[in-house]
C-alpha cells in the first residue's frame, strides 16, 4: 500500500503540472524522448542509489549471508510445481536451455554491444550481453518484446550507475533468506526503464544448481495505466551460481482475468479518482488466481528460467 500510496502522489502531481490536460503515454519511450521532468527524476533517483553501489558492493562480496538467528522469522520456502510439459533444447551462442513448446516454438542468441556513455543517458549503459530471442512466442500482441539477457556481473558494476545499484541490490537480497519480497517497495529489475515499476506480485525465489534468483510479474509505466494483457509481464532476475553472470528475463504474459484492450480515455480518468484503490483491487485478483489463469503457465517459465545454463 505504501507503494501505491507513492506512487499514486507522484503520478497525480506530474498531470497537475501538464496544464491540466490529461496525456496517456506508452509505458516506455526512446531515450531522444527526454524531458526536463524526466531529467530531474533520474537525478533523484541516481542520489538515492550512488550511495548505495559502494556499500551494498562491499556488503556482498565480504558478508557472507546472515545466520538465522532465535529472534528471526525467516519465510517458508514455497514449492515451486515441476513442469510435466514437452520441451525442446535449446544450444546457442554458449547458453543452454530447455525451452517448453507452450511457450514458444525456438529460440536462439545474439550479441548487444555495449551501449555508448555518450549516447543517450550514461546512467543507463549496459555492458556487451547476449540477448536469447524467441520465434513464435505465445503471446503475439504485447508492448514488450520476449527476451532473456545474460550481462557479465563485473561489466554491471562498471557501466551505468542504475545498472550497478540494482546489481548490488539483487545480490544483496540473494543473500538473505529473510528478505520478504511481498513488502518491498520496488524489486531488482534489469534492463533499466525510463518508467516506474508500478507494482510486483506472485514473488517467489527461484533456485536450482545453476543460479539463483527471484521471479515475478509486473508492469512498468510513466503515466496512470491500466492493469492489462497488453502491458504486464513475468521477469525473471538472477545470478549465476559462481556470481559471474547477472540474468535478467522480459517475458510477456496474458490473463483469462484481463482485458486484452488498454483502457479508453474514459476509463482511465474513472480509475484515477482511486489509482491506489484499483491496484490494489487488480493485484488481489490476480494473488487469488495464484497464476491459474496465466498463458504460458508459471510452471513453463519458471522451469525454463531455472534449466538455463551458460556455459562460458
Amino acid at each position: 500500500m505504501k507503494k501505491f500510496a507513492l506512487l499514486f502522489i507522484v503520478l497525480t502531481a506530474a498531470f497537475m503540472l501538464a496544464s491540466c490536460q490529461i496525456v496517456i503515454t506508452s509505458p516506455t519511450v526512446p531515450p531522444e524522448a527526454e524531458d526536463n521532468a524526466q531529467e530531474e527524476a533520474i537525478k533523484q533517483l541516481l542520489t538515492e542509489q550512488a550511495a548505495t553501489i559502494e556499500s551494498l558492493t562491499t556488503q556482498v562480496a565480504e558478508t557472507p549471508a546472515p545466520i538465522p538467528t532465535e529472534t528471526e522469522i525467516i519465510p517458508e520456502a514455497t514449492e515451486i510445481p515441476l513442469y510435466a510439459g514437452e520441451f525442446i533444447v535449446i544450444e546457442s551462442g554458449g547458453l543452454v536451455f530447455k525451452l517448453p513448446v507452450e511457450v514458444a516454438q525456438t529460440a536462439a542468441v545474439s550479441v548487444v554491444q555495449a551501449d555508448d556513455p555518450n549516447q543517450g543517458w550514461p546512467e543507463f549503459a549496459l555492458p556487451e550481453r547476449r540477448m536469447v530471442g524467441f520465434l513464435g512466442y505465445n503471446v503475439p500482441d504485447h508492448f514488450h518484446t520476449p527476451s532473456i539477457y545474460v550481462y557479465p556481473l563485473q561489466g554491471l558494476y562498471q557501466g551505468g550507475q542504475i545498472a550497478a545499484a540494482t546489481t548490488a541490490r539483487l545480490q544483496a537480497l540473494l543473500n538473505d533468506p529473510a528478505f520478504n519480497l511481498q513488502t518491498e517497495d520496488d524489486l531488482p529489475f534489469l534492463p533499466p526503464f525510463n518508467a516506474a515499476q508500478v507494482f510486483h506480485v506472485l514473488e517467489e525465489r527461484l533456485d536450482s544448481e545453476h543460479n539463483s534468483g527471484i521471479r515475478y510479474l509486473t508492469l512498468y509505466s510513466q503515466a496512470f495505466v491500466g492493469v492489462d494483457n497488453f502491458n504486464i509481464f513475468y521477469t525473471y532476475q538472477g545470478i549465476r551460481a559462481d556470481g559471474s553472470y547477472y540474468i535478467a528475463a522480459i517475458l510477456p504474459i496474458n490473463s483469462s482475468l484481463l482485458s486484452d484492450e488498454e483502457l479508453t480515455q474514459a476509463e482511465l480518468e474513472a480509475i484515477m479518482g482511486d489509482y491506489v484503490g484499483y491496484l490494489t483491487g487488480m493485484t488481489d485478483m490476480i494473488k487469488m488466481d495464484n497464476g491459474a489463469s496465466l498463458t504460458p503457465t508459471l510452471a513453463a517459465l519458471d522451469s525454463m528460467m531455472m534449466s538455463l545454463t551458460i556455459q562460458d
